[in-house]
């Protein structure tokens, strides 16, 4: 199983998405872990998988519109 430090996540409470960005080389494993997380924990939301870049965007916005 994938360490926990192997991805991020944001929260996107009000449309219900959960924005996750991968860290590590082996997807596979990373994937599978993701997708057994977020079923269990948050199975309202839909998942974005992004890259590290647009992750950083979508962050930056949300802490804007708090401000």
């Amino acid at each position: 199983m994938a360490s926990p430090t192997s991805w991020e996540f944001y929260k996107e409470v009000e449309n219900k998405i959960l924005w996750v960005n991968i860290c590590a080389q082996d997807l596979k494993g990373v994937a599978i872990s993701i997708n057994k997380w977020w079923k269990t924990r948050y199975p309202e939301y839909k998942i974005r998988v992004v890259s590290k870049k647009e992750f950083e965007l979508v962050k930056m916005q949300a802490e804007k519109k708090e401000q």
